[in-house]
């Protein structure tokens, strides 16, 4: 495993961070949706999650300092996940969760 900084490209590293902050908010989505039964949704988050994913895990595999971006953007995602997801809660306390 190499972490080549010098051989980054700025692109990629915008695109493994949004690929990885988009996953993570895709997380949420889809345990909302697997806990309420709905399956095809559940499965239509899971399969984007799949792709995702595995474009982040193809960068970093060959280049090793994108897991920088790539775990900013799970940070993040998560921030951005549990800020919206309380609010919901606040705004509509009887569909929490859903």
């Amino acid at each position: 495993m190499t972490f080549d900084f010098s051989g980054m490209e700025r692109g990629i590293f915008v695109l493994v961070f949004l690929a990885t902050l988009v996953s993570d908010i895709l997380w949420a989505l889809y345990i909302r949706r697997a806990s309420s039964g709905h399956a095809f949704s559940a499965a239509t988050f899971s399969l984007l999650i799949v792709l995702l994913g595995g474009f982040a895990v193809t960068e970093y595999v060959d280049n090793a300092a994108y897991l920088i971006p790539a775990a900013l953007g799970a940070f993040i995602g998560t921030i951005i996940t549990v800020r919206w997801d309380v609010k919901d809660s606040k705004d509509h306390p009887h569909q929490a969760g859903n």
